[in-house]
């Protein structure tokens, strides 16, 4: 059994790293710098929270909501930017709350998941099954930062993409909030 939840960790542990707030995030970001910070932070924004988020979610649901709007506030950043031809960098230090923020706040299915799985097999494995979400979602993350540098090609493409990345975005969290 604990091989099978090990494997369930790293499943969503990759796909963690694809979620579309962090790929609005890291589409702020220029450097591999910031993008490894970004996923670093994360993952500790997350260790952080990940035991007590089982507890804290069942006393005040509506804590989920804090991590939405942040998802929503950088994808309206990344929408804004783009329509106006304003850019809007992230350097190491914002990567660095940016990322302490929605690792901490930003509550996903697969964070859930994750804590509760981790808080029902005891402290020890629970803390691997976290340590071993955090160390894949961040790598995760510092590569996707590191793929879509490349789609930085040509700036009109770019910008497309940019806007498509944040309207999906924000239709994604808008449904997530209402619960459809």
């Amino acid at each position: 059994m604990p091989l099978i939840i090990f494997v369930v960790v790293l499943a969503l542990a990759l796909s963690h790293a694809f979620e579309p707030d962090h790929i609005v995030t890291l589409r702020l970001m220029k450097s591999r710098r910031d993008y490894a910070v970004f996923g670093l932070s994360h993952g500790i924004g997350f260790a952080l929270i990940a035991l007590p988020l089982v507890i804290i979610l069942s006393i005040i649901p509506e804590l989920e909501l804090i991590g939405n709007i942040i998802g929503l506030g950088f994808s309206a950043i990344l929408l804004y930017g783009e329509i106006v031809g304003k850019e809007f960098e992230f350097n190491v230090s914002k990567s660095l709350g940016s990322g302490i923020l929605q690792g901490a706040f930003a509550i996903t299915p697969s964070k859930i998941i994750v804590a509760v799985l981790a808080s029902e097999v005891g402290f020890l494995l629970g803390s691997i099954y976290i340590i071993l979400f955090v160390i894949v979602s961040s790598l995760g993350i510092f590569l996707v930062g590191f793929l879509l540098s490349y789609i930085n090609v040509k700036k009109d493409l770019s910008r497309m993409i940019n806007i498509c990345i944040a309207i999906v975005t924000i239709i994604y969290i808008l449904l997530s909030i209402l619960k459809i």
